[in-house]
């Protein structure tokens, strides 16, 4: 009796260590009772990856990580290896194996994500690796925009506060009292021109009133001379319906005809066509009637100096004293003066 209790008590501390074993193996991602589909991929950085993480599609479990080492190249990449137990699951050689935050712990996971290859993956291969961005990263590309404002509105507060420096140096401060005395002054002046133009409008007040009231009798004639202005309004339609008859097109192009031909005959004039053309152009017949007028001048004065060369009256045989015109006159000073220009040349 004594052997078989204590036989008993080994067997049941042997299964108790046998299923301890199985038990942190299973959670190592150790599966004695199943075996699975073996995948790899290669990641730069797993990003807390452990194994015994799930390998989920769409949210449900497909199998888990069973391996996490270095990748024989020696250049700090990880190779992961993962179980797929779904047997009926199928993958395409480029699906892409993303490792994802499976909970609000951070705890992470392998997320399948289906190619569209036709082309199917067989155990051994190697899937397209790819990690999803993480909190802290998510965190700080939040914060970037917010970052680089903030940058700006600090170079901004810098600007405004050189600037109130440069405002408030001893150099620029100068003209302030000048300044704020003119602005006093102008804000005196709108004052003393607001109550000077009260004042005008109480004085003014009744004019004002008298202004408004005549406003509204003109208002209150107007509208009772509606129909009048009505009747003035259709009455100058009609006298511009009437002007519209007269047509006043052909009239105006007969005017412009008239023009035209009025200024080729000027242009006739002036370039000194026709008989008329010649007389304003040409100085020769004024210059003529100048002289002819002066020789009748000269005939008139002699005819009334000397009527005997004309009219020979002789009284009891008497001859009558001859005297000069004029044109005589004239004629012997220019006789003379050319006689003296001959002498005082000749003289020279």
């Amino acid at each position: 009796m004594q052997k078989g209790r204590e036989i008993k008590i080994g067997v049941l501390i042997l299964l108790g260590g046998a299923l301890l074993v199985l038990g942190v193996n299973y959670l190592k991602g150790f599966n004695p009772w199943g075996g699975g589909r073996a995948f790899h991929a290669v990641y730069e950085n797993i990003d807390g990856l452990a194994v015994s993480n799930p390998v989920v599609i769409n949210g449900f479990k497909v199998g888990q990580v069973s391996s996490i080492e270095f990748d024989g190249r020696g250049n700090g990449s990880l190779l992961v290896t993962f179980l797929i137990e779904q047997e009926k699951l199928h993958i395409t050689r480029n699906s892409t194996a993303k490792i994802v935050s499976n909970d609000l712990f951070g705890t992470k996971a392998i997320e399948l994500i289906g190619g569209r290859s036709n082309e199917l993956a067989a155990p051994g291969d190697t899937l397209i690796s790819d990690i999803e961005i993480g909190i802290t990263e998510a965190v700080r590309q939040e914060l970037l925009p917010l970052r680089q404002k903030t940058d700006q509105l600090i170079a901004g507060v810098d600007d405004i506060l050189i600037n109130l420096q440069s405002v408030f140096q001893d150099s620029a401060t100068q003209g302030l009292p000048k300044a704020f005395e003119s602005i006093q002054r102008t804000m005196e002046n709108l004052e003393s021109t607001s109550k000077t133009l009260d004042l005008t409008v109480d004085e003014n007040r009744t004019a004002l009133k008298g202004i408004i009231s005549n406003m509204e009798e003109l208002t209150g004639f107007a509208n009772s001379q509606q129909g009048a202005l009505s009747n003035a309004l259709a009455n100058f339609s009609q006298m511009s319906d009437s002007l519209a008859d007269l047509q006043l097109s052909s009239t105006l192009r007969k005017a412009d005809a008239c023009i035209t031909e009025l200024n080729r005959l000027l242009e006739g004039l002036n370039n000194g066509k026709g008989t008329i053309g010649q007389l304003l152009q040409d100085d020769t017949l004024h210059n003529g009637l100048l002289a002819t007028n002066r020789e009748v001048q000269h005939l008139i004065n002699d005819l009334y100096l000397n009527p005997q060369r004309y009219v020979r009256v002789s009284v009891f045989g008497r001859k009558e004293n001859r005297k000069l015109s004029e044109r005589e006159l004239e004629r012997l000073q220019r006789l003379i003066q050319e006689e003296l220009d001959e002498r005082t040349e000749a003289g020279d």
